[in-house]
Order: C-alpha cells, then structure tokens, then sequence
C-alpha cells in the first residue's frame, strides 16, 4: 500500500481516479468508424489500419538507419554503435507496445465492464482496443522517428518481401494417420 507524504498528491490522485482521462486510443480512424455497425467490416477495417501503422513504423526505422548511415560528421564505427541502439531501442518499443496493447488496452473503453468472472472477452471490444492502441502508438513512434531522423535526400524505402508460409514440418518416419472407429 502506497503512503503518500502530502496532501496534495493524495488529491491529485483522488481526482485523477474520480475523473481519469479518456484512453487516447478510444478513437478509430475515419474510414473505420463509419463500419462500427458491421462489426466484421469494422474488425477487418481496424486491422487493416493495424497494419498499414506496422508498415509505417518499419518504413520509418529503415529512415532512421539511412539517416544515420548517410551521417559523414560521425565515424564509421559510432554509425554502427548508433544503428545498434537504435535497433535495441526499437526492439524494446516492440515489447512494451506489445505488453500495453495485449494486457493494459483491453480494459479501456469499457471492455473491462463486459467481463465475465474477470476474464475479458465478450463482444469486439477487446479486439478494437487492441487494435487501436497498436494503431496509435505505431504512428506515434513512427512519426517520432520521421520527425527526428528524415531520411537522406534520394532515399526511398522498398518493403521487403513476404516471408513464405512455413509448413508443419512431419517426421520422415511418420505414417499417414489412420481413423478407428469405434463400436457404439
């Protein structure tokens, strides 16, 4: 249990559980919202979304390692030391971002109220806030990094290609499976 040693702060965290702000992932993009009625329209639209900030933030992350490998004042060494705490730092984005939107997002907007037993689930809304929250803080890193790192002059980004679908592999030894039926 937290003490708090003035207060103030005791007040500042009454207010703030009285009247906590809206979670700033509760709006869906424009093209999303006008589906809310479909709900399967609107899931696929919000995936979608999803995935178009993925492909934002990695195109602005190859920004950044361009940027700083077209950098001439700083050695070549220290590039590479840059280019790797750079990774590491968006490495760590990754986790973080994936643990608040998997774990802390479901319980905005209302999704925790349609909890049964405690365990989230019911309806969409667990999915839209994930959805949301990854939407949101993709492009905020995205547009962090475009801000502070624009790419060299002639840059331009090419997606890398689709990784093949990898099949369950099957033992060498193994045999086709075979039904019994059994007597009734």
């Amino acid at each position: 249990m937290r003490v708090f040693r003035s207060a103030g702060a005791a007040a500042a965290l009454a207010a703030t559980l009285a009247f906590p702000p809206a979670p700033a992932s509760a709006q869906a993009p424009e093209d999303c919202a006008k589906l809310r009625q479909n709900q399967r329209d609107y899931l696929d639209c919000l995936g979608n979304a999803q995935k178009d900030a993925e492909r934002r933030l990695d195109r602005a992350v190859a920004g950044v390692v361009a940027a700083i490998e077209a950098t001439a004042t700083v050695q070549p060494a220290q590039r590479r030391r840059w280019i790797g705490l750079i990774d590491e730092a968006q490495g760590r984005f990754v986790l973080w971002r994936n643990f608040e939107c998997q774990s802390i997002a479901p319980y905005e907007g209302g999704s925790a109220a349609k909890s049964i037993g405690g365990r989230l689930g019911m309806g969409i809304g667990t999915m839209e806030q994930r959805f949301l929250c990854l939407i949101r803080l993709n492009s905020e890193r995205a547009a962090d990094l475009e801000r502070r790192y624009p790419p060299p002059p002639g840059w331009s980004y090419s997606e890398p290609a689709p990784q093949p679908a990898l099949e369950p592999a099957r033992p060498s030894n193994a045999a086709p499976a075979r039904i019994i039926e059994m007597p009734r």
